[in-house]
């Protein structure tokens, strides 16, 4: 991009669904997969926050007002769990056994952390729009919602082990390092 766009910090709404959930599937490496793929992932790191916890999910809009960016969050572990295994693991189960435990491992590999970080957050953004400063206003404006709600003691995400740009991001933004699992990295950020 030549002139830096404008963009704007919002509070998710439903109007922008379509193109958050196009943002998680590019991003996952997913635009040319199977629907079934797509599907997974749509149920796996993105459709449980922004239906049940929308509150807790912002957008980075473009100057016509289109999404290019998200971060959406779960504040509550023992909350996201419930829900989670009632309407989204059946979800995952119709897709194949193999999808089904999957999804059971990575819902449980937050448990490990809850105690300390009962909140969790993914977080994506168009490739066009990436190294434009948009990550930081969007973890800003999520970490200045949860402190505003009282959301304590702290915030995790798990990164991909080898996306070193996404782990040299949480690093500098003040995550650290909690385990280096199957799943990836957790890292963790005190609110």
């Amino acid at each position: 991009m030549d002139n830096k766009p404008v963009i704007t910090i919002k509070p998710y709404e439903d109007k922008y669904r379509h193109a958050v959930q196009k943002i998680c599937i590019d991003n996952a490496g997913h635009a040319d997969k199977p629907l079934e793929a797509k599907r997974y992932i749509l149920i796996m790191y993105c459709n449980y926050y922004i239906e049940q916890e929308p509150e807790n999910c912002f957008v980075a809009v473009n100057e016509n007002d289109e999404a290019v960016g998200y971060i959406i969050c779960s504040e509550d572990y023992k909350k996201y769990r419930k829900i989670f295994n009632k309407r989204y693991i059946p979800q995952a189960r119709t897709i194949s056994f193999k999808k089904y435990c999957e999804a059971k491992l990575d819902m449980l590999s937050h448990a490990l952390w809850m105690k300390n970080y009962p909140a969790h957050l993914h977080i994506d953004i168009d490739s066009n729009y990436q190294r434009l400063g948009i990550g930081t206003r969007l973890m800003d404006a999520l970490i200045n919602h949860l402190k505003a709600k009282g959301v304590k003691p702290g915030l995790m995400l798990v990164v991909g082990a080898t996306n070193e740009q996404g782990r040299n991001f949480y690093k500098k933004y003040g995550f650290k390092e909690l385990a280096i699992t199957k799943m990836g990295v957790a890292m963790g950020i005190d609110l």
